[in-house]
């Protein structure tokens, strides 16, 4: 009686440890490449230069808003108070400090006569008598005070800065429109002072801000051109004096 061979269970393949998963690479977003062209003028750039101190001004950030016309009862307010107190200062030969006087000698003859029976009360010696001014609070805007003056110091450091990079010739056409740039403000420093100046820079912000929110690409698109136009300009004359001479 042949003997059955038993059945070998088939082996059983050892199984492999799990591999640890590496962890999925975050694809890199490509870079943006920016078109903007970049300024002519290597170094520092005098637009930029005049451009910082407005936008590091708080001060100016508040007041772009009452030049964009957000809030038109409040730029309208500002916008007819300007005007008032420009032309008194240009056509009636007030000065600042006079001016300042002078609304302060009304401010206070209103006041008096808001509350005259105060007044009357305190020369009939009437303890009982109470004022209805004296209990308002008022607070002066000093943030406002300092913003102005460090915005106006910020300028002026900005504008020698332009100057000193004008003087040593950093940029060549830059250099050559100054010249220009310097005979125009001496035109109008002296026929406009620096009042009429600033008056004409205040109307300007007034128009400037909201016409090129509402018109950016268009007004974009017509200083590439004056850009372009101006550098091809100055490639002509480059070109005319490097152009070798006819023996």
């Amino acid at each position: 009686m042949s003997e059955e061979n038993p059945e070998v269970p088939p082996e059983v393949p050892a199984e492999e440890p799990p591999k640890e998963e590496e962890p999925a690479k975050e694809e890199e977003a490509p870079k943006e490449t920016s078109s903007a062209p970049a300024p002519a003028c290597a170094g520092e750039c005098p637009c930029e230069m005049i451009a910082q101190p407005f936008r590091d001004s708080d001060f100016f950030a508040k007041a772009k808003e009452i030049f964009m016309w957000r809030d038109l009862m409040k730029s309208l307010a500002v916008f007819v108070v300007v005007n008032v107190f420009f032309v008194l200062l240009l056509c009636y030969d007030f000065t600042v400090l006079g001016l300042i006087c002078w609304i302060a000698f009304f401010a206070l003859l209103a006041a008096l006569l808001f509350d005259i029976m105060y007044v009357i009360a305190y020369f009939k010696e009437d303890k009982e008598a109470k004022s209805q001014l004296a209990d308002k609070q008022f607070a002066i805007p000093g943030e406002y005070i300092d913003g102005f003056f460090k915005l106006v110091g910020d300028l002026v450091k900005a504008f020698l800065g332009v100057c000193v990079n004008a003087i040593l010739i950093r940029n060549v056409p830059f250099s050559l429109g100054m010249l220009g740039g310097f005979l125009l403000l001496i035109y109008l420093a002296g026929h406009w002072g620096i009042c009429g100046m600033l008056y004409v820079a205040i109307l300007f912000c007034f128009i400037w801000f909201r016409l090129y929110e509402d018109h950016k690409q268009a007004v974009d698109d017509l200083f590439a051109k004056i850009k372009e136009f101006v550098k091809k300009q100055i490639d002509q004359l480059k070109e005319k004096l490097n152009k070798p001479k006819a023996e």
